[in-house]
Protein backbone atom coordinates (compact mmCIF):
# COMPACT_ATOMS: atom_id res chain seq x y z
CA UNK A 1 0.00 0.00 0.00
CA UNK A 2 0.97 3.26 -0.65
CA UNK A 3 1.94 6.27 1.56
CA UNK A 4 0.22 9.07 -1.51
CA UNK A 5 -2.37 8.24 -3.89
CA UNK A 6 -0.08 7.54 -7.75
CA UNK A 7 -1.93 7.97 -10.82
CA UNK A 8 -0.16 5.33 -13.74
CA UNK A 9 -1.29 5.79 -17.28
CA UNK A 10 0.54 4.66 -20.20
CA UNK A 11 3.61 2.08 -20.99
CA UNK A 12 7.13 2.20 -21.25
CA UNK A 13 10.05 3.86 -19.11
CA UNK A 14 8.10 5.85 -16.40
CA UNK A 15 8.05 9.58 -16.12
CA UNK A 16 7.04 10.89 -12.94
CA UNK A 17 5.25 14.10 -12.75
CA UNK A 18 5.31 16.31 -9.42
CA UNK A 19 2.42 19.12 -9.20
CA UNK A 20 3.10 22.68 -8.37
CA UNK A 21 1.84 24.02 -5.00
CA UNK A 22 -1.07 24.57 -4.04
CA UNK A 23 -2.18 22.64 -7.12
CA UNK A 24 -2.71 18.82 -7.46
CA UNK A 25 -1.57 16.02 -9.50
CA UNK A 26 -4.59 16.68 -12.44
CA UNK A 27 -2.98 19.35 -13.47
CA UNK A 28 -0.88 17.45 -15.31
CA UNK A 29 -4.41 15.43 -16.68
CA UNK A 30 -3.94 17.33 -20.01
CA UNK A 31 -0.08 16.43 -20.36
CA UNK A 32 -0.16 12.76 -19.91
CA UNK A 33 -2.37 12.25 -22.68
CA UNK A 34 -0.29 10.96 -25.57
CA UNK A 35 2.88 10.59 -23.80
CA UNK A 36 4.39 7.21 -22.71
CA UNK A 37 4.36 5.54 -19.17
CA UNK A 38 3.09 8.63 -16.72
CA UNK A 39 2.70 8.74 -13.48
CA UNK A 40 1.73 11.21 -11.08
CA UNK A 41 1.21 11.35 -6.70
CA UNK A 42 -0.75 14.41 -4.98
CA UNK A 43 1.53 15.67 -2.44
CA UNK A 44 0.79 15.30 1.44
CA UNK A 45 -2.58 16.79 2.04
CA UNK A 46 -3.49 17.54 -1.45
CA UNK A 47 -5.98 15.69 -4.16
CA UNK A 48 -6.68 12.63 -3.24
CA UNK A 49 -3.44 12.11 -0.69
CA UNK A 50 -4.14 11.67 2.97
CA UNK A 51 -3.59 14.43 5.29
CA UNK A 52 0.37 15.34 5.79
CA UNK A 53 -0.23 14.88 9.50
CA UNK A 54 -0.74 10.93 8.71
CA UNK A 55 2.16 11.06 6.41
CA UNK A 56 4.40 12.83 9.09
CA UNK A 57 3.40 9.97 11.57
CA UNK A 58 3.67 7.36 9.13
CA UNK A 59 7.74 8.04 8.61
CA UNK A 60 7.79 9.46 11.95
CA UNK A 61 8.85 13.24 10.67
CA UNK A 62 8.66 15.89 13.62
CA UNK A 63 8.02 18.99 11.39
CA UNK A 64 7.23 19.77 7.90
CA UNK A 65 9.72 18.76 5.32
CA UNK A 66 9.47 18.35 1.51
CA UNK A 67 12.01 15.56 2.63
CA UNK A 68 9.23 13.55 3.77
CA UNK A 69 7.05 14.18 1.25
CA UNK A 70 10.35 12.93 -0.98
CA UNK A 71 10.17 10.16 1.20
CA UNK A 72 6.98 8.90 0.92
CA UNK A 73 7.92 9.10 -3.24
CA UNK A 74 10.52 6.63 -2.90
CA UNK A 75 9.28 4.21 -0.63
CA UNK A 76 5.73 4.48 -3.10
CA UNK A 77 8.06 4.07 -6.09
CA UNK A 78 9.67 0.69 -4.66
CA UNK A 79 6.46 -0.56 -2.98
CA UNK A 80 5.22 -0.04 -7.04
CA UNK A 81 8.45 -2.07 -8.36
CA UNK A 82 10.04 0.94 -10.23
CA UNK A 83 13.46 1.02 -9.25
CA UNK A 84 14.25 3.54 -11.95
CA UNK A 85 12.41 6.94 -13.80
CA UNK A 86 12.43 9.96 -15.34
CA UNK A 87 11.57 12.77 -12.46
CA UNK A 88 9.82 15.82 -13.74
CA UNK A 89 8.78 18.26 -11.01
CA UNK A 90 7.14 21.65 -11.85
CA UNK A 91 7.27 24.89 -9.25
CA UNK A 92 7.43 23.11 -5.50
CA UNK A 93 7.45 19.65 -7.77
CA UNK A 94 10.70 20.86 -8.63
CA UNK A 95 12.19 20.87 -4.95
CA UNK A 96 10.69 17.78 -4.42
CA UNK A 97 12.77 16.27 -7.47
CA UNK A 98 16.13 18.00 -6.16
CA UNK A 99 15.19 16.04 -2.26
CA UNK A 100 14.64 12.62 -4.05
CA UNK A 101 17.92 13.09 -6.12
CA UNK A 102 19.86 13.50 -2.88
CA UNK A 103 18.16 11.01 -1.14
CA UNK A 104 17.94 8.37 -3.82
CA UNK A 105 20.02 9.27 -6.41
CA UNK A 106 19.68 5.46 -8.20
CA UNK A 107 16.25 6.21 -8.98
CA UNK A 108 16.55 9.15 -11.37
CA UNK A 109 17.21 8.44 -14.67
CA UNK A 110 16.59 11.85 -15.93
CA UNK A 111 15.75 15.41 -14.62
CA UNK A 112 13.35 17.56 -16.14
CA UNK A 113 12.58 21.02 -14.06
CA UNK A 114 10.01 23.57 -14.71
CA UNK A 115 9.03 26.69 -13.54
CA UNK A 116 10.52 26.05 -10.38
CA UNK A 117 13.48 27.40 -7.99
CA UNK A 118 15.29 24.85 -6.55
CA UNK A 119 17.46 27.14 -4.04
CA UNK A 120 16.67 28.03 -0.45
CA UNK A 121 13.69 30.83 0.40
CA UNK A 122 15.28 34.65 1.11
CA UNK A 123 14.36 35.76 4.43
CA UNK A 124 11.78 37.89 2.98
CA UNK A 125 9.99 34.65 1.12
CA UNK A 126 10.23 32.78 3.95
CA UNK A 127 8.79 35.05 5.90
CA UNK A 128 6.01 35.65 3.88
CA UNK A 129 5.07 31.55 3.73
CA UNK A 130 5.03 31.44 7.58
CA UNK A 131 3.10 34.21 7.66
CA UNK A 132 0.73 32.56 5.21
CA UNK A 133 0.92 29.35 7.25
CA UNK A 134 0.17 31.02 10.24
CA UNK A 135 -3.61 32.63 8.77
CA UNK A 136 -3.87 28.98 7.03
CA UNK A 137 -3.94 27.41 10.84
CA UNK A 138 -6.63 30.01 11.36
CA UNK A 139 -8.85 28.55 8.86
CA UNK A 140 -7.72 31.50 6.04
CA UNK A 141 -6.04 29.95 2.68
CA UNK A 142 -7.05 33.01 0.72
CA UNK A 143 -3.19 33.75 0.82
CA UNK A 144 -2.91 31.96 -2.47
CA UNK A 145 -6.14 33.54 -4.19
CA UNK A 146 -3.78 36.58 -5.68
CA UNK A 147 -1.38 33.38 -7.70
CA UNK A 148 -3.87 33.48 -10.31
CA UNK A 149 -3.02 37.10 -11.60
CA UNK A 150 0.31 37.22 -10.52
CA UNK A 151 1.41 33.46 -11.45
CA UNK A 152 -0.44 33.66 -14.56
CA UNK A 153 1.24 34.78 -18.04
CA UNK A 154 -1.19 38.10 -19.54
CA UNK A 155 -1.91 35.60 -22.59
CA UNK A 156 -3.82 32.93 -20.11
CA UNK A 157 -5.71 35.61 -18.36
CA UNK A 158 -6.44 37.81 -22.19
CA UNK A 159 -7.39 34.82 -24.00
CA UNK A 160 -7.94 31.72 -22.02
CA UNK A 161 -10.25 32.43 -19.99
CA UNK A 162 -11.31 28.94 -19.10
CA UNK A 163 -7.50 28.52 -17.87
CA UNK A 164 -7.60 31.43 -16.01
CA UNK A 165 -11.07 30.49 -14.26
CA UNK A 166 -10.18 26.76 -13.83
CA UNK A 167 -6.81 27.89 -11.96
CA UNK A 168 -8.90 30.50 -9.76
CA UNK A 169 -11.09 27.45 -8.58
CA UNK A 170 -8.31 25.08 -7.74
CA UNK A 171 -6.75 27.79 -5.81
CA UNK A 172 -9.58 28.38 -3.60
CA UNK A 173 -10.55 24.76 -3.16
CA UNK A 174 -6.89 24.51 -1.17
CA UNK A 175 -7.65 22.90 2.39
CA UNK A 176 -6.04 25.29 5.05
CA UNK A 177 -4.45 22.46 7.31
CA UNK A 178 -2.43 21.09 3.93
CA UNK A 179 -1.41 24.86 2.97
CA UNK A 180 -0.09 25.52 6.27
CA UNK A 181 2.06 22.11 6.32
CA UNK A 182 2.86 22.73 2.69
CA UNK A 183 3.95 26.65 3.05
CA UNK A 184 6.11 25.39 6.12
CA UNK A 185 7.58 22.74 4.18
CA UNK A 186 8.62 24.78 1.36
CA UNK A 187 10.07 27.25 3.85
CA UNK A 188 12.55 24.81 5.33
CA UNK A 189 14.02 23.84 2.01
CA UNK A 190 17.35 23.81 1.68
CA UNK A 191 19.26 24.95 -1.44
CA UNK A 192 19.92 21.91 -3.66
CA UNK A 193 21.10 24.19 -6.68
CA UNK A 194 25.20 22.25 -5.99
CA UNK A 195 23.62 18.77 -6.90
CA UNK A 196 23.63 20.33 -10.82
CA UNK A 197 27.25 20.44 -10.64
CA UNK A 198 27.84 17.01 -10.99
CA UNK A 199 24.96 15.48 -12.65
CA UNK A 200 25.63 12.46 -15.19
CA UNK A 201 22.12 12.11 -16.17
CA UNK A 202 19.77 14.37 -19.21
CA UNK A 203 18.62 16.93 -17.65
CA UNK A 204 16.08 19.36 -19.44
CA UNK A 205 14.48 22.96 -18.35
CA UNK A 206 11.53 24.42 -19.12
CA UNK A 207 9.81 27.62 -18.15
CA UNK A 208 6.98 30.05 -18.71
CA UNK A 209 8.05 32.94 -20.52
CA UNK A 210 6.36 34.93 -18.61
CA UNK A 211 6.76 33.51 -15.28
CA UNK A 212 8.66 36.38 -13.29
CA UNK A 213 9.13 33.71 -10.61
CA UNK A 214 11.30 31.52 -12.42
CA UNK A 215 13.69 33.78 -14.42
CA UNK A 216 15.71 33.08 -17.66
CA UNK A 217 18.58 33.79 -15.31
CA UNK A 218 17.96 31.49 -13.13
CA UNK A 219 17.37 28.59 -15.54
CA UNK A 220 21.08 29.88 -17.03
CA UNK A 221 22.83 29.24 -14.24
CA UNK A 222 21.30 25.96 -13.64
CA UNK A 223 22.40 24.87 -17.41
CA UNK A 224 25.60 26.42 -17.00
CA UNK A 225 26.38 24.73 -13.76
CA UNK A 226 25.46 21.40 -15.34
CA UNK A 227 28.64 19.50 -16.65
CA UNK A 228 26.83 18.14 -20.08
CA UNK A 229 24.88 20.28 -22.10
CA UNK A 230 21.67 20.68 -20.50
CA UNK A 231 18.04 21.30 -23.04
CA UNK A 232 16.79 24.78 -22.16
CA UNK A 233 13.28 25.41 -23.39
CA UNK A 234 10.55 28.86 -22.56
CA UNK A 235 7.53 28.37 -23.50
CA UNK A 236 5.89 31.49 -25.02
CA UNK A 237 2.26 32.46 -23.69
CA UNK A 238 3.08 30.54 -20.49
CA UNK A 239 3.35 31.59 -16.98
CA UNK A 240 3.99 29.88 -14.14
CA UNK A 241 1.63 26.98 -14.30
CA UNK A 242 2.71 25.43 -17.69
CA UNK A 243 1.02 22.50 -17.29
CA UNK A 244 -2.22 23.73 -17.30
CA UNK A 245 -1.52 27.36 -19.54
CA UNK A 246 0.10 25.64 -22.37
CA UNK A 247 -0.06 21.57 -21.85
CA UNK A 248 0.18 20.81 -25.89
CA UNK A 249 3.38 22.72 -25.59
CA UNK A 250 4.65 21.00 -22.42
CA UNK A 251 3.89 17.48 -23.62
CA UNK A 252 5.55 18.20 -26.46
CA UNK A 253 8.62 19.08 -24.77
CA UNK A 254 8.10 16.13 -22.33
CA UNK A 255 7.73 13.67 -25.33
CA UNK A 256 11.34 12.82 -25.72
CA UNK A 257 11.58 12.05 -21.78
CA UNK A 258 9.09 9.10 -21.83
CA UNK A 259 9.36 5.98 -24.39
CA UNK A 260 5.70 4.14 -25.52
Amino acid sequence: MTHLSVRSTGSGEPLLLLHAMPLDSTMFDSVRQGLGHVMTVDAPGFGESPPASDIDAALGAESPSLDTYARAVIADLRELGIDRCAIGGLSMGGAVAMSILDQAPELVSALVLMDTNIGADTDEARAKRLEAAEKADRGDATTVLPMADTMTSPVTRERRPEVYDDIARRLRQVRPDSLAWMQRAMAARPDRRHLIDTLDIPLLLIRGEDDASCTEHMMADLAQRYPGTATVETIAGAGHFTALETPDELRRLLADVTRP
